[in-house]
């Protein structure tokens, strides 16, 4: 595998409603919570762009910035497309603003999972996660008809189009922030010395 050729992407395009703030602005330990995802997700892509429809100046300040290519297009669909519509390289690397604790070595494993198929995405054993997800450029075709059929949903997209799941082990990497009450966890348990 060679991360030269995976452009990861951080999907920060969302409304953040149960937060009741921009979630990848959240500070963090005196670092916005995107930032703590750029970090991690570095040393497994070439390059990284953030997809934001707002905040981009501030998102924007390391990374190249991606909006929606059509604002009425709701979810995590809208971002990928526009990132893979600008990506210059063969592979995206899709994750959500709100994983903090995702994989070291996630790009590895998904391109190992994908058995000949144009995408994959990760499980574990109680759930699927679609948002953290590694796509082919060529895919682009494909999920602008979907979109453009009205359909919105990530999962039957996925599966429309073969995506393998892989399997992780590790279902508390895929812990999200989506209200204060799970940041102020995150932090108690990110300051335990025994993790």
């Amino acid at each position: 595998m060679d991360r030269s050729n995976i452009t990861g992407v951080i999907l920060a395009g969302g409304r953040s409603s149960r937060m009741g703030e921009e979630k990848g602005l959240i500070d963090i330990n005196g670092q916005p919570l995107f930032e703590h995802i750029a970090q991690r997700l570095h040393p497994q892509v070439g390059e990284i762009l953030i997809s934001c429809n707002q905040n981009s100046e501030r998102y924007g300040r390391n990374n190249q910035t991606v909006p929606d290519i059509k604002q009425n297009f709701s979810g995590p669909l809208a971002g990928m497309l526009a990132a893979l519509s600008v990506s210059k390289t063969e592979w995206i690397l899709f994750v959500p603003c709100d994983v903090p604790d995702f994989p070291i070595d996630l790009s590895e494993r998904l391109f190992a999972g994908l058995s000949g198929q144009k995408a994959a995405y990760v499980r574990d054993p109680e759930r699927e996660h679609p948002t953290l997800c590694l796509l082919n450029r060529s895919l682009l075709p494909a999920l602008t008809s979907y979109l453009e059929n009205g359909d919105r949903k990530l999962m039957i997209f996925l599966h429309n189009i073969g995506a393998n799941s892989v399997l992780f082990s590790e279902s508390a990497a895929f812990f999200n922030l989506n209200t204060p009450e799970d940041v102020a966890l995150w932090k108690t348990r990110n300051q335990d010395p025994s993790r």
